[in-house]
């Protein structure tokens, strides 16, 4: 007997709706790639649970210098600089925060620390002033 296309609607908790035409192995499949790896059948997920990963530049007010971070809470971080409590960085006191972007996964957020430090000054300088920075979505 020829597999029939069937037409299912799949109502999920957070309110999307999704129309699926096709196999019930196609829909399983897919139902199997909407669930985080890491979670178990019937797992919940709290808000909580979800982390933010920041990158963010530290320009030294004492000699112009940059300094380039990653984070879970680039706030506190910045406080633990400016008290000198990051060795490479208290000689250089007081610092001042000029870029912070967000990532969701902390492996691409070092992979974007690593990319920076790589980077010239006169880049760093113009990727301050870009969208991608949170600090300029916060001043408007």
């Amino acid at each position: 007997m020829p597999s029939q296309k069937r037409r299912v609607k799949l109502n999920f908790n957070f309110k999307l709706r999704v129309w699926v035409v096709g196999s019930v192995v196609q829909l399983v499949r897919m139902l199997y790639s909407l669930r985080p790896y890491h979670l178990a059948w019937g797992e919940t997920v709290r808000k909580s649970s979800f982390k933010m990963y920041y990158v963010y530049i530290l320009e030294s007010l004492v000699d112009g210098d940059y300094y380039k971070g990653s984070t879970e809470d680039y706030a506190k971080r910045l406080l633990q600089h400016n008290n000198g409590e990051s060795q490479f960085t208290k000689s250089k006191m007081p610092w001042r925060l000029i870029f912070v972007a967000v990532f969701d996964a902390k492996k691409a957020a070092l992979i974007e620390e690593k990319r920076l430090k790589k980077c010239n000054k006169e880049y760093l300088k113009w990727l301050v002033t870009q969208p991608q920075n949170m600090l300029n979505k916060i001043d408007s």
